[in-house]
């Protein structure tokens, strides 16, 4: 079984500033530790978003 799941398309804050941001940078996936469900493998796929800081300060 494979779970792929995605971050939303809303803008988010800056983990340094604060400040919003809609500019995005890149997607990549992320594979987090596979896991089973009920003796069965699972693969969860993640795929998140790399964005720019619009604040020129940060």
């Amino acid at each position: 079984m494979i779970v792929q799941a995605r971050t939303c398309d809303e803008p988010a804050r800056c983990t340094g500033c604060g400040v919003t941001s809609h500019w995005v940078h890149s997607r990549y996936v992320r594979r987090p530790a596979d896991r089973a469900i009920g003796g069965r493998p699972v693969r969860i796929e993640l795929s998140v978003r790399r964005l720019y800081c619009e604040n020129p300060a940060c």
